[in-house]
């Protein structure tokens, strides 16, 4: 049975997916998690957040960076309390009402734009149809809901899985070892590690991975290495699914 992938862009002015082990300044990931694109998917098809994870589980999803990675820093108030005065207020059973403000560092993404590839038989129908008319069930948004995406339909294709050197447009996710890189003059790969692969409803994380990618939005010369390849009008195209 011929295997087929959903394909559509997304786009927004800012992004953000924060490092959960930011401190003292709120990081951003470099690119869209795929526990975020489980939610991209799920608000486009009416799936609840903390029911995406289970409607997507079996989902082969891949990730391709449209333009060049791009942040800048924004700082934005935030509103603590003074513990010791929280405490004795308690003690003393007593309103608190002493806060104070600081400002926090917030890392975002500028511009960002991606093309999304969806293997999933059980939604692929439902999500063609709601692409190619432009319809959604909740807003779609790129890590925050004050940066809501617009997005595209691009296509639906039968694809085959591979083993061969390739021109990938995808990020390249791996575990222990990177994968056979090829290195030629004017192409850069970054790295990303500790990427949210799935979060379960209470938002607890499940699984991660680690990932090779081009940071100006180019495409990754693989050697020897599984693939998963679709043809267009536009000529083959290669990418590599992300592990659940």
């Amino acid at each position: 049975m011929a295997r087929r992938v959903v394909v559509f862009d997304v786009w927004s002015n800012y992004a953000y997916f924060r490092r959960p082990y930011s401190t003292t300044a709120a990081l951003t990931f470099n690119f869209i998690p795929r526990s975020a694109i489980e939610g991209l998917v799920g608000a486009i098809l009416g799936i609840r957040s903390d029911r995406a994870y289970e409607a997507l589980s079996s989902a082969k999803l891949a990730l391709g960076i449209r333009n060049p990675v791009r942040k800048i820093p924004f700082a934005t108030s935030h509103i603590h309390s003074d513990f010791w005065s929280v405490m004795k207020a308690y003690l003393e059973n007593k309103e608190h009402k002493r806060n104070f403000t600081s400002l926090v560092s917030l890392e975002l993404l500028v511009e960002p734009r991606y093309r999304i590839y969806v293997d999933d038989s059980t939604i692929e129908q439902t999500l063609v149809d709601s692409l190619s008319h432009h319809r959604i069930s909740y807003t779609p948004y790129l890590g925050t809901s004050t940066m809501i995406a617009n997005f595209a339909y691009a296509g639906y294709f039968e694809y085959v899985e591979q083993k061969r050197d390739a021109d990938v447009e995808s990020v390249v996710p791996f575990a222990e070892r990177l994968p056979d890189l090829g290195v030629f003059p004017g192409v850069q790969y970054s790295i990303e590690e500790d990427i949210p692969a799935r979060v379960d409803a209470g938002r607890n994380l499940k699984s991660s991975y680690a990932a090779v990618y081009n940071p100006l939005g180019g495409k990754i010369r693989l050697r020897n290495s599984t693939v998963n390849t679709f043809t267009d009008r536009d000529g083959e195209h290669h990418v590599v699914f992300i592990p659940a």
